[in-house]
This record gives structure tokens, sequence and C-alpha cells, in this order.
């Protein structure tokens, strides 16, 4: 709890007492509260609210479809589908901004789909229905693998029984399946629900386009147009706190709701469930998702990578690798900004997992008065926009009563990564554990096994799977984060994201789409290797 509150309450305490004292920067407690009723009575934030929750309700949706749908095919799949697995963490390598430009490459009025097929989907696109779905091809990883590791926990022997008795294939998906992964997909359809809320990049391409507001582009207006407005900034986060509240105590109560437990731990599948018919309509549904979801974005960005001038359009004679070339050649910041990014994603992935796992037993085993406040506090970074609890993180560092800060160094990025990508591990470990029979931890204690023996040792090895994966999303997503990299990078250092965003800020298209790309091949390869791996382990101990 200690290192939760230096981690994630230092920043929002600052960020919410900032709300409060306007003339806090000056240690001045004048006017308090004063800056609230300017915002309140302001027309625009109504409608920016209701179309934040709005958005963020219908990302939800989608992406439970297309996510357990997806997990269902994956699961009975065994060890076949593990292909999926490694694709469908490449949305979360590429940035919102740079993955919603490929979008506009694709489906704008001239476009790279009417340059081949003649039409455009522009009218779809540039939509409240496009941003929905564009976020929800980017986010429903989190619920696809959250629901896939509580499939392989829950295994098939409550399936198989009621298929014995003659329940037809949708009974048994919705009385016998889906309720009893029901917590997972809740815990982390809130996870999407919050991200959907604080993303800006996507919102601000695409909503810019169409003249939607949401909470989080009104934030940026307060911290980007002249003067900055810290303070009415600040004013607005509390308001997406108050929405993650809201979805938060929702989240509690659906949770009492459908949770459930079973009684043995099943082993994943090795081999395929499905005849040899439906193996092969399972991978191509799920090609036909990558193929969507992953396969054009990165098609859009290798075409736009490759292209001399973005109005020469899709000609041989238009396209070279020029831009691969000169990013290492006559950009010398190119390769550090990708070594710093790998370094700080993989440091974040191991520190955020280890605390995930940790606060998931304080929260569901160990219970006691914190556990509730903990699980609330570790969900709360995401329910404010990164530029905000960056400027919470300057806020509380940058100051100089402190013996030693670690503003303006490495680990004020450190700091910064941990607190945003915290939920992710906590939502996805936490929700596994809730599946897992107590029975075989109380049998460890009666033993005498300790509380350390009983994570190693007894429920470790189930968590596993799941501690990879929101592993694997950790370091996806840090290896691309934004916001905060720009605001608390120190000198001298380059992340992969602030290198792409000075490329487009330049009207660089084509080197900033070929550094993206060469970082979501890298990541991607070592995401596969981690992958293969670790499917090695069970083999191994058979």
């Amino acid at each position: 709890m200690g290192f939760a509150s230096v981690v994630v309450a230092m920043p929002v305490l600052a960020v919410i007492l900032f709300a409060i004292f306007p003339e806090l920067n000056a240690l001045s407690l004048v006017g308090a509260f004063g800056n609230f009723a300017p915002h309140f009575d302001d027309p625009r934030l109504l409608q920016a609210v209701f179309n934040s929750v709005a958005l963020a309700v219908s990302v939800c949706a989608i992406s439970t479809v297309i996510a357990v749908v997806a997990a269902l095919l994956r699961v009975r799949l065994g060890r076949r589908g593990a292909l999926w697995d490694v694709l469908f963490l490449v949305p979360f390598l590429i940035p919102p901004f740079t993955g919603a430009f490929a979008w506009i490459q694709l489906g704008q009025n001239n476009g790279f789909i009417e340059q081949i097929f003649g039409f455009n989907l522009s009218a779809v696109l540039y939509s409240f229905f496009g941003i929905v779905v564009v976020m929800a091809l980017n986010l429903f990883p989190i619920v696809y693998f959250t629901t896939s590791s509580a499939l392989q926990i829950v295994g098939q022997r409550y399936d198989d029984v009621a298929r014995v008795f003659g329940a037809t294939p949708l009974r048994r998906l919705f009385r016998i399946v889906l309720p009893l992964v029901g917590a997972a997909i809740v815990s982390s359809n809130l996870l999407v629900f919050i991200m959907t809320v604080e993303e800006f990049g996507t919102a601000e391409i695409l909503g810019r386009r169409v003249g939607i507001d949401f909470v989080v582009t009104y934030i940026h207006e307060k911290l980007s147009d002249w003067p900055i407005d810290l303070p009415g900034a600040s004013v607005l986060s509390l308001i997406l706190i108050v929405i993650a509240l809201c979805a938060y105590s929702l989240h509690l109560k659906l949770t009492k709701q459908v949770a459930t437990s079973v009684d043995e731990v099943q082993s994943q599948a090795r081999e395929s469930q499905l005849g040899m018919a439906g193996t092969a309509v399972s991978h191509i549904a799920l090609g036909l998702l990558a193929f969507v979801a992953v396969g054009l974005p990165l098609l859009s960005i290798l075409c736009s990578a490759m292209m001399q001038r973005m109005s020469g359009g899709l000609v041989w004679s238009n396209l070279n690798f020029d831009a691969f070339i000169a990013l290492f050649t006559t950009h010398e910041g190119a390769l550090d900004a990708i070594l710093t990014s790998l370094h700080l994603a993989t440091v974040t992935a191991l520190v955020t997992v280890t605390i995930g796992i940790l606060a998931a037993f304080f929260i569901v085993r160990w219970r006691s008065v914190l556990s509730d406040p903990l699980d609330f506090l570790l969900t709360l970074p995401n329910a404010l926009p990164a530029m905000t609890l960056a400027v919470g993180l300057i806020l509380v560092w940058n100051q100089a009563f402190w013996p030693w800060t670690p503003y303006n160094t490495w680990w004020v990025m450190l700091l910064a990564y941990t607190c945003i990508m915290l939920p992710y591990p906590v939502r996805m470990i936490t929700s596994t554990l809730r599946q897992l029979p107590m029975s075989m931890q109380d049998a460890a204690v009666v033993y005498g096994a300790s509380d350390l023996g009983v994570i190693l040792r007894v429920n470790g090895p189930a968590l596993l799977g799941v501690s990879v994966a929101s592993g694997f999303i950790v370091f996806s997503i840090a290896s691309r984060e934004l916001v905060t990299s720009l605001l608390l990078t120190p000198p001298g250092f380059e992340t992969v994201s602030t290198f792409v965003f000075h490329q487009f800020d330049q009207g660089s298209v084509n080197t900033a789409m070929a550094m993206s790309l060469v970082s979501v091949l890298i990541s991607g390869g070592f995401i596969a290797l981690a992958n293969y791996l670790n499917s090695l382990g069970p083999s191994k101990g058979r």
C-alpha cells in the first residue's frame, strides 16, 4: 500500500489539490474552489462528458463481442492457436495516433482503399461509429487475453457435462461458459472503459475531423492553448476521476453477481479440440480479425513509410525504402530512441507484473479493510489523462525541499510508466485469481506453507499464463507511450514515441511511419521470442 501511495496517490493528490487551489503552484491556498463554477457553466462540458461515456460504453460492447468470440475459438485450438496470441498483441505496439493516421490513409477520399478498389470508407471513418470501431480494434486484446486465460482455467469439463445432458451449444455458451468467465470479462471491460475515456490520440485525430468533443480533448486545449490553464485541466481531470469511480462501483457490483470459482484448475489443451473443419473455420475467422485489426494498419504504415511524396499515390515510381535507410544513416538518435524504449518497457513490465501479483493476493485472498481502496487506487491511473498525470508527477517531484528527486532523470520516466501501466496486470491477474479454487491455498496453509510459498508453489503456476500475457501488454504499451514521454523525458533522452511525434510535427510522415514500423517489428520480435520460450516451459515439465 505504501508503494502504491508513492507511485499513484501522490501525483493524483497533487492534481486534486491543484484543481481545488488554483494558486497552489505559488504555494498559496487563496481562491479555493473558485475554478469550478466557470467550468461547470460551460455548455461544451456536458456534451463532452456524454460523448466520452457513450464512446467508452460502445467500445466496451464491440470489444467484448470481438474478444469473447476470438477467445472461444483460440482456446479450442490449443497450441495451434499460439500465433494468434502474438498477432493480437500488435495493436498495442502501434501508437494510437499512428494507428488512427494509418486508418485515415486507408479510408479517406483518394486513400489507399479507393486507389486500389475504387471506393472509400470516409463516411464510416469520419463518424462517431468510426471512432468506436478504430478504438475497439485497438483495445479488444485486453478482453481477449483475460477471457482466454479464464477459459483455460475453467476448462471443458462443465461444458462437456452440459452437452452430455442434451444442452444446445447456445444454451451451454450463455448458461455455462460465459457465467464461469463473467468476472474476467467484467474486470477487463472496466479497463477498456477507462482506457477509452482517457485515450487522447484517436479521439483527437478523428474526433477533431468530425467536430466531436471529448473530455480528454477538452483537457488538451487547456494544456496547449495559450494561456495554459493547469488548474482548469485539473478540474476537468476530476470529472474523469468521477466517471472512473462510477465505473469502478458498477464493476464491483457486477463482479459480485457474476463471480464464480472452480473446484479444479484445468490444464491448457495442447491439441485442438475441434475437428479438421472446425479448426480450419476457426483459423479463417481469427485470420480475418487479424487482417483487419493488424494487417491493414501495418500495410498502411508500410505504404506511407515507402512513399516519397504523400500526394504521389500508390504507384511503384513513388515507392522506395529510402525512409528506412535514412532512419539509421542520417537520423543519429533513432537507434538510441529504440534502445531507450525497449529498456524502459522491459523494466516497467517486470516491476508492474511483480506488483500486480502481490496486489492481486492482497485484493482477493488476503482481504483486509485496505483491499478495496488498494484495488481502486491501482486502477485509478487509467482514469487520468497521461498528460495530467505527468503534470502531477512534476508538481510532486519538482520541489526544492526533496533531498533527492527523480525529476529530470531516467527514474521519473520509470515512475510515470509504472503508474500508468499498473492497472493492466492488476486487473488481469486479479480477475484470474478469483477463478482459482480456494481449496489449493487452504491445503497449502494447513500443511505449513508460508504466504510466499503459496504464491510461488501453489497459485504461481496457475497465474503464469496471465502474468506473462499482462507483462507482454505492459511491454507493448510502454514501448510506444507518448504523452508522459513528451513531458518528462530528461535532456539527452528520446523514446520511439517522441521521435515519431517530432517527425510528424516536422512533416516527415514517411520517416515517422518507418520508425513506427521498425519499432513494431523489434518489439513484436521480442514478444514472439518470449512467448515461444514460455510455451516450451510446460512441455519440459511434463
